[in-house]
This record gives C-alpha cells, sequence and structure tokens, in this order.
C-alpha cells in the first residue's frame, strides 16, 4: 500500500489563519482529551483520598486519645481489682456467716440486751453473684444507750453487717431503769 505524498506547496498555500486555528484546534482536542483522560480523574482520586485521609486522621485523634485515658482506665481497674480483693477478705464464706450470726447474738447478750425475737429470712444472692445476703429479723429490749453501744460494737466488726429498718419504742421502766424495745433487720453478707 502506498502512502499519499504531501505536497508542501499545498501546505504552503493553506492561509496563515487557517492554519493557526487548525494548530488551535488540534491543540484543543489534546487539551481537552488529557482533561478528561488523565487530569480529571486524578483530580476526582485526589479529592477522594483527600477526604479518605481527613477521616483516617480523625480516627487517629479519637484513638489517641483514648489511648491516653487507656492508662488511667487501666490503673482504675487494678485499683478496684485490689478493692474488690479486700472487700471479699470481708466476705466470710457461708459457714463462717452463720458463726458471724451467733457472735452478733453473743455481743448483744453480752451487752445486756435481751433477745426477743431472732427470725432468719431467706437467704439472697446479687444478681453480680458477688455475695450473699444473710438476713435476720431481730428484736431486742435493754437500754438506749447499751443498745447503742451494741450497734457500734457490730460496726466495728471485721465482717460486713448491715443494720436496717431500725424501730425504737415502748420505752418502760424496769427496776429503776428506762428499758426500750428496739426491732431492726441484721444482714450479714457472705461469700458465693
Amino acid at each position: 500500500m502506498d502512502l499519499p505524498k504531501v505536497n508542501l506547496d499545498t501546505l504552503r498555500a493553506i492561509p496563515v489563519a487557517h492554519k493557526a486555528a487548525g494548530l488551535g484546534l488540534l491543540l484543543a482536542v489534546i487539551g481537552v482529551g488529557f482533561w478528561f483522560y488523565s487530569f480529571d480523574p486524578l483530580k476526582t482520586e485526589i479529592t477522594k483520598l483527600d477526604g479518605e485521609f481527613t477521616k483516617l486522621e480523625q480516627e487517629i485523634q479519637r484513638l489517641t486519645i483514648k489511648v491516653k485515658h487507656l492508662d488511667e482506665l487501666i490503673a482504675a481497674h487494678d485499683a478496684l481489682e485490689k478493692e474488690l480483693e479486700s472487700r471479699k477478705a470481708s466476705l466470710p464464706p457461708r459457714e463462717e456467716a452463720a458463726t458471724l450470726l451467733k457472735e452478733v447474738t453473743d455481743l448483744a447478750i453480752g451487752k445486756g440486751l435481751d433477745i426477743k425475737l431472732w427470725k432468719p429470712g431467706k437467704e439472697a444472692v446479687d444478681s453480680r453473684k458477688l455475695f450473699v445476703k444473710m438476713p435476720v429479723s431481730v428484736e431486742v429490749t435493754g437500754g438506749y444507750h447499751t443498745v447503742a453501744l451494741f450497734f457500734d460494737e457490730v460496726s466495728t466488726m471485721r465482717q460486713i453487717v448491715n443494720i436496717t429498718n431500725l424501730r425504737m419504742g415502748s420505752p418502760k421502766f424496769v427496776e429503776g431503769r428506762a428499758v426500750i424495745k428496739t426491732n431492726f433487720d441484721l444482714t450479714a453478707f457472705a461469700a458465693p
């Protein structure tokens, strides 16, 4: 196949304005092609990557803040673990809790209180299974100060014992001293 021969005289005969317009059109087509096939997709990709970069920077900042707090949280967790262990030492096993309740009764009698009612309630296990509540409804009679001394002694026991629903009333004079009836709920706590 023979290529057509270009006659340079024909090209020289084209007016300069037409040559300039043709060259401008050729450059415009090359520029538009470059824009659509090279520059514009790259610009779109750059914009997309800038958005992802911003999201990643925000994530890094958020995680950096969490890492700073992580050390504090670990220290707080360790402190709570130590406190839990020390509190568990205050929780006797169930078998010893019965002995603890006996100690409380002996303490009341030793202080000079007359125990009129000692009614154990239903044991209840904590929902987190950390401890067992062993309630007892108690009624004692004795002097007001004697009852207060008894409560003070109970509050200083090594094991955890709560006194709730305290009701005092019906004071009477017996053999020259005031005797008051005291009702309360005593709750001993034991390890599950």
